[in-house]
């Protein structure tokens, strides 16, 4: 089972296994590793930060813009070899959670990254009990 959800919705020791899919952790976590793979680019980062201070992050803009740019990045190899690693965890029984730091889930990269992970087969849990297995037909159409 993967849960996915924000950091402040796990505790340590509830997860075999915690990683934050963040751009970085200020703050070095003993029971949470950083999963770089499946974070977004630094200059994607960069974009939504920029357009957050703007007033002009939304639904409109994360699906034409972000979600595009953030496909592309997951796509290529050293994500999707972490992607194939994590079905396969959860096929074995791990108990894992992937976590990020952004209030609205569904105008964030954790909801591409659970529906990539739903679309492959694994268990994803997440509190909104949302299905965004859409975005891994978009996945798809990237794979080489």
């Amino acid at each position: 089972m993967i849960f996915i959800g924000r950091i402040n919705e796990v505790k340590p020791g509830e997860y075999d296994e915690t990683y934050a899919i963040v751009r970085s952790m200020k703050n070095p976590s003993p029971w949470m590793a950083q999963l770089v793979a499946l974070s977004p680019s630094k200059a994607l980062f960069f974009d939504y930060l920029s357009l957050k201070k703007a007033g002009t992050w939304n639904a409109d803009t994360f699906k034409e813009r972000y979600v595009p740019m953030f496909m592309q990045e997951i796509a290529q190899p050293a994500p999707r070899k972490v992607l194939e690693q994590l079905v396969e965890y959860d096929r074995m029984g791990r108990k894992m959670a992937l976590v990020c730091f952004c209030p609205d889930e569904t105008l964030c990269h954790r909801s591409i990254v659970a529906g990539i992970l739903q679309g492959m087969g694994a268990d994803v849990r997440l509190r909104s009990g949302a299905d965004y297995s859409a975005y891994y037909e978009r996945y798809k159409e990237m794979l080489p």
